[in-house]
């Protein structure tokens, strides 16, 4: 069956355009619709594009931290890797295009769309301490550190939100989200489809990349704990 782009862009609900980041909705989402109906021509499935996007996603890491380990003084590597992680962030768009255009409904789509973002969060983060340890020598064990601890705090609470929304199914039969709808917006808007991409590219264009790092570390550790108090004290 063959599908326009505007198949593809009526197939977006309207509480997922509410859910959809500023920086998804008004610059992501726009590329991601031909972008999803060149892969629908080419009949490619959503969970390929998936897998495409995270490949895409490490691919981008390492471009981004590469300089850690073999120092060069050409700042087109970390461009070349944030346009990797830009790369990926519209193909997180396109995969969800494609499904919902083709409604077909496939049982491991929204696991495979959960591992790739996944691998993304944390490749971003720890090339993210490798880049600024590449740019603070004198700190750069520090750096790494903080790279690793945001991408595991963000992992944690991602997997602890995870697995309370999957025993809350069993529990119940009824999938409900285990955070407000606001805490979900804030995740939306500060993650790799909302201004993580954004703060990386200033971050390498004004040397700051340190700040970025603290402010991912502050949000993920913070973030972390909030999400084990609530979830803990509701449930006790």
């Amino acid at each position: 069956m063959h599908y326009s782009i505007k198949d593809i862009i009526a197939s977006l609900p309207e509480e997922k355009k509410y859910s959809d980041s500023y920086w998804t909705r008004f610059v992501l989402r726009p590329v991601s619709f031909p972008i999803s109906w060149f892969f629908l021509k080419l009949n490619c499935t959503p969970n390929g594009v998936s897998w495409i996007g995270a490949f895409i996603a490490v691919l981008g890491g390492l471009l981004f931290g590469i300089n850690y380990f073999i120092p060069v003084q050409v700042n087109i590597l970390y461009w070349l890797g944030l346009l990797c992680f830009f790369i990926f962030s519209i193909f997180d768009c396109v995969d969800g295009n494609m499904a919902r255009t083709i409604n077909l409904p496939n049982p491991w789509g929204s696991w495979v769309d959960a591992v790739g973002g996944y691998i993304a969060y944390t490749v971003a983060l720890l090339s993210l301490g490798l880049a600024t340890g590449a740019m603070h020598r004198e700190l750069s064990g520090l750096y790494i550190f903080l790279g690793g601890f945001s991408a595991a705090t963000n992992m944690l609470m991602r997997a602890t939100v995870q697995s309370h929304r999957a025993n809350k199914a069993k529990l119940f039969g009824i999938e409900q989200s285990a955070s407000p709808e606001s805490e979900k917006r804030l995740s939306e808007h500060l993650g790799i489809t909302g201004i993580m991409f954004p703060l990386f590219g200033i971050g390498v264009l004004y040397h700051v990349l340190s700040f970025v790092l603290f402010f991912y570390t502050i949000v993920y550790g913070i973030g972390s704990i909030w999400i084990l108090f609530k979830l803990c004290r509701k449930l006790y």
